[in-house]
């Protein structure tokens, strides 16, 4: 059963506001789910210090928050990538306001990407693992689109969240949606699937992680 992503509904007009501003999108996600989304923000800083030539894969991208690490000037590819067409229609709309020509938009499924191995120097996966019923098919094509020294840097919940936030995701679960991985999974399928120094964030529920291609 395909679930529809909220995100790509009226909800999702509300989030592109307050996501672009980190006090006002810290200050719902702790009165709703219990988290610190400053972890959120302060994993793109890398982005920003690319060099030229590199190649960037936002998967999933949604509505281009990571866009906000990105300079018009960066002399970089930069694919966002979404399954949901009105998720890039609204990365197309942020990226226009920014002046950022060098993006480039696709739709298609995180866990079956039409990429060549090894084309990324830098993998973007931000709030995305959470959101799929195999987020270990997810890593797993991270890692083969990774080339070896490239990275991967996101974000996701995890299980390890707040009563409140665990009784929501309960309700999701009853329509389908996915649930978060657990922590040790998820450094699991990480290394697994061929990366290594990987680092995964010690806060609860909602954590910053990623790992290096070195195969």
């Amino acid at each position: 059963m395909e679930v529809a992503n909220a995100c790509a509904g009226p909800f999702g007009a509300i989030y592109d506001v307050y996501v672009e501003r980190p006090w006002m999108m810290n200050a719902i996600c702790r009165l709703i789910w219990g988290i610190d989304a400053s972890v959120l923000y302060s994993s793109m800083d890398p982005i920003g210090r690319l060099p030229a030539g590199s190649t960037v894969l936002d998967v999933p991208s949604g509505g281009g928050v990571a866009m906000r690490a990105l300079s018009p000037d960066q002399d970089i590819r930069y694919v966002a990538v979404d399954l949901s067409e009105k998720m890039l229609s609204r990365a197309r709309k942020r990226a226009s306001r920014r002046s950022l020509g060098q993006v480039e938009f696709l739709a298609a499924d995180m866990t079956s990407l039409p990429f060549q191995d090894g084309v990324a120097d830098l993998f973007l996966s931000f709030s995305g693992l959470h959101m799929v019923p195999n987020p270990d098919r997810a890593i797993a094509e991270i890692a083969r689109c990774l080339r070896p020294g490239g990275r991967v840097i996101g974000t996701t919940f995890l299980s390890d969240v707040s009563r409140r936030a665990r009784a929501l995701f309960a309700i999701g679960a009853r329509s389908g949606h996915a649930t978060p991985p657990d922590r040790s999974d998820l450094r699991r399928w990480l290394e697994s699937s061929g990366l290594g120094e990987v680092t995964i964030g010690a806060e609860r529920g909602f954590v910053a992680f990623g790992g290096t291609r070195i195969t």
